[in-house]
């Protein structure tokens, strides 16, 4: 959404829209979107996880077929 959209629908100032996404939830633009700045302590704990569970399962797939393609449903 964009920060007028979200005033209109509030009914708020943007710049106080603005004011919170930026200042107090920690986004910033890129690409036109809003992405966090950083990631938290928990964030990067779930990325990690999840990486090693798909690393687990793409040498489990390997075992099972041509260790030349990387399959599996992703």
């Amino acid at each position: 959404m964009k920060i007028r959209e979200i005033a209109l629908k509030l009914e708020i100032p943007k710049r106080t829209v603005h004011e919170i996404v930026h200042d107090t939830l920690g986004y910033r633009k890129v690409s036109a979107r809003w992405v966090p700045k950083m990631l938290t302590e928990d964030h990067k704990l779930q990325r990690v996880e999840i990486s090693q569970r798909l690393l687990q399962r793409c040498q489990q797939d390997n075992g099972d077929e041509d260790t030349t393609h990387i399959g599996g449903d992703f």
